[in-house]
């Protein structure tokens, strides 16, 4: 074996941390023989001894080696690593050869078997003073807060200390949440009077309408397919949102939605049967970004992906405008999927409108709304003190999100069905 390796070129790394490269002429348990030195040594020959060499790496192996199967090469022990005093020349190339044959990435660079068992990981975690080493890190930046008695400390609590979480009040609600949030049903009156408190106490109407618009054009892009439709490398058509406007509060959000789907790629369709107050910069803004706006349903093309209907305010449906019915009559032909925002129907209509598959409720839910479909809340920016100061029972139950489902409580249903 210690001929195998006649004729390779090695560059050795020697103990007073110079390096020198040449061909193996001549290899034993204590020397190693180099030729074709550089410089004006080439010609000559340098012995080395082991106790000299800290390394050896091969450059080349000779001709008679290059298709050497790898198998050949005997795997040495972990105690024989190179480097370590006493190993041979011979040894430090066959290690070196055994390490050239495991792909880069590879975690142990000799076999698993062979290794030497002398590392105790639980012993020397034991060594590991974590108590000394956070109070040196609180001493440097004041980065962790000092714990009362960490060692009572469980495997499964953090080193930061956490606050216990604040629970609101514990009411019952006529509907709640996924989460199971109780949320108090409340009628047109007192909602507009929570309104009119949250808008005295500072909240601005125009950021509330903004703010509902954005969260249904976040939903109707969710209904339409999220990432999958509304998206770059998505080369089919855009889909088709066809949003109906009256001059009601349904309105206002309904255009302001359309406004912010037409901002992400949306082709939206917008009727105006008639313009909000306050919304004509918005009409505006739509003109200018090219979209179609109607003041009627002939114009609309045959294929329409989800329809969002703002005309169903109480106002509107109280006066009941003569463009009513050719809705209606439009929407029940219609498979398309409706989104209604906000609905607030009287008792006495000459026709009920057609019912959504989902509805938006408002900032809090209506307990009289009608066939609302799927029921979803959007938040407007209402805050837990205007519905105090109302003396309504709330507990927030949007957490990271801004439009969630809600259920009907079943006790709640059931005084529905005997009311009717």
């Amino acid at each position: 074996m210690t001929t195998d390796y006649v004729g390779s070129v090695v560059c050795v790394k020697l103990s007073n941390g110079s390096s020198i490269k040449g061909r193996v002429v001549k290899i034993s348990s204590a020397t190693i023989s180099l030729t074709d030195l550089p410089g004006k040594q080439k010609n000559n020959t340098l012995d080395l001894f082991s106790h000299e060499i800290t390394d050896l790496d091969i450059v080349s192996l000779p001709s008679s080696r290059q298709n050497q199967d790898p198998k050949q090469i005997t795997i040495m022990r972990r105690d024989q690593s190179p480097g370590r005093r006493g190993s041979s020349p011979n040894e430090m190339i066959q290690d070196n050869m055994t390490r050239k044959q495991y792909k880069k990435g590879d975690t142990f660079s000799v076999s698993v078997q062979n290794m030497n068992p002398d590392f105790d990981f639980q012993s020397s975690n034991k060594m590991f003073q974590k108590d000394t080493i956070f109070d040196e890190w609180r001493q440097q930046d004041g980065g962790l807060p000092r714990l009362g008695n960490p060692d009572k400390l469980k495997p499964t609590e953090m080193v930061i200390e956490n606050v216990a979480p604040i629970h609101g009040p514990t009411f019952d609600g006529d509907f709640t949440s996924d989460d199971k949030i109780p949320l108090v049903g409340l009628s047109l009156s007192k909602r507009i009077a929570l309104f009119k408190r949250a808008i005295n106490c500072g909240l601005s109407y125009s950021h509330v309408v903004s703010v509902a618009g954005m969260s249904v054009a976040q939903m109707v892009i969710q209904v339409l397919g999220g990432s999958c439709r509304v998206s770059f490398n998505n080369h089919n058509k855009p889909p088709v949102v066809a949003a109906l406007v009256s001059s009601g509060e349904s309105g206002k959000v309904a255009i302001t939605a359309a406004l912010h789907l037409s901002q992400h790629g949306v082709n939206v369709k917008v009727i105006l049967f008639a313009t909000p107050k306050g919304c004509d910069g918005i009409v505006n803004i739509l003109h200018k970004c090219k979209c179609v706006l109607e003041n009627g349903l002939q114009g609309l093309p045959n294929i329409i992906d989800i329809i969002i209907d703002g005309t169903q305010d109480r106002n509107t449906l109280l006066n009941w405008p003569e463009w009513m019915n050719t809705v209606i009559d439009w929407t029940e032909q219609s498979t398309v999927p409706i989104v209604a925002v906000d609905p607030q129907h009287p008792q006495q209509m000459p026709r009920n409108p057609t019912p959504p598959k989902f509805t938006c409720a408002l900032g809090a839910p209506l307990l009289t709304q009608g066939k609302v479909g799927r029921l979803f809340l959007v938040d407007i920016g209402l805050f837990p003190l205007a519905f105090k100061e109302e003396n309504i029972p709330y507990r927030s139950p949007f957490f990271d999100k801004f439009v969630i489902p809600l259920n009907r409580n079943a006790k709640q249903r059931i005084n529905s069905s005997n009311s009717g």
